[in-house]
Parts: C-alpha cells; sequence; structure tokens
C-alpha cells in the first residue's frame, strides 16, 4: 500500500514506522520543509497531495484549551481534514481520518471539531477512527488497526478501544 501520513506527532509517527516496517511505500509529511517528504502546513492553501492508495490524516490540535476558540485548531482539526478527504476521494484515494472517541461522550470546542470533520468526511466515502486514549506503550496497536482499515478500504467509523 503506498501512503501519506500527515501530521508527525506521537501517531503520525509511530504510524509511518509502523508503515514502513511492514513494507509499506510511505511518504510522511509536515509543516518542516527541512524534515519531511511532503511539506504541508495546515494553516495554509492545501496543495496537491501526492497520489497514493490511502492518506492517513493525524494531524491535530488535541488539546482542549488550546482548541477553544482558536482559528487555527478549527482549521487544523476540521476545514484542512476536509478539504484533503475531499481531494483525496476526487482522486482515487482513500482517506483515513483521526478524530476521538471522546466526541461520544464530550461537547467542548475540541470534539465539535472533530464531528464536523467527520460529518463530512463520512458521506463521501472515507474513515474516520475514533481512538482512546493512546500513548507511547499502545500506539503501535493503534497503527495496526489503522493500517487493516487502510488494506481493507473500510469506510465508516472505526472505533478503537486500545
Amino acid at each position: 500500500m503506498r501512503s501519506l501520513v500527515i501530521g508527525q506527532g506521537l501517531l503520525g509517527s509511530a504510524l509511518v514506522e509502523s508503515l514502513c516496517e511492514a513494507g509499506h511505500d510511505t511518504i510522511g509529511s509536515s509543516r518542516d520543509p527541512l524534515g519531511s517528504h511532503f511539506y504541508l502546513d495546515m494553516l495554509k492553501p492545501i496543495p496537491e497531495i501526492p497520489l497514493v492508495e490511502t492518506v492517513f490524516i493525524c494531524a491535530a490540535v488535541s488539546s482542549y484549551r488550546l482548541s477553544e476558540g482558536s482559528p487555527d485548531a478549527w482549521v487544523t482539526n476540521a476545514d484542512a481534514p476536509v478539504s484533503i478527504s475531499r481531494q483525496a476521494i476526487d482522486r482515487g484515494m482513500f482517506p483515513i481520518f483521526v478524530s476521538s472517541a471522546a466526541v461520544e461522550y464530550m461537547s467542548n470546542a475540541y470534539t465539535r471539531m472533530k464531528l464536523y470533520a467527520e460529518s463530512c468526511i463520512i458521506p463521501i466515502g472515507g474513515a474516520v477512527v475514533r481512538p482512546r486514549k493512546f500513548t507511547p506503550d499502545n500506539v503501535a496497536r493503534l497503527c495496526h488497526f489503522m493500517i487493516k482499515i487502510g488494506l481493507e478500504r473500510k469506510p465508516g467509523v472505526h472505533r478503537w478501544e486500545g
């Protein structure tokens, strides 16, 4: 599977490593133009993404406090993932958006952003992963869960309990 991983935090970095270890052709991205294969700043207009089979959208402003009232958080957590997913679908790629299990039991700025993105991505045929809390100790299991969804190209909501 040829994949693009957007975001190089805890999950994105681990996902790139897991994909490469499994022999998948993988392109990482970040907003550091010197440190990635594909430069992408989610706060700027989204460029044409590389043609791959699966696009994993892991980038997020994940702090509830930082998300509150932040236009940058809205762009990163909602607008940019929707734009990337639409572009992916239009070009025959399969988007997988990392949301949060918190959308099922909390209401705050962060979960509203994630729910908005989900409401746009699911109807166009993308996948949404709703992980419970992931940590350095269990992130590899989450990566394998996400890779399986990518290989199966299985749209809809996928809950990961950890």
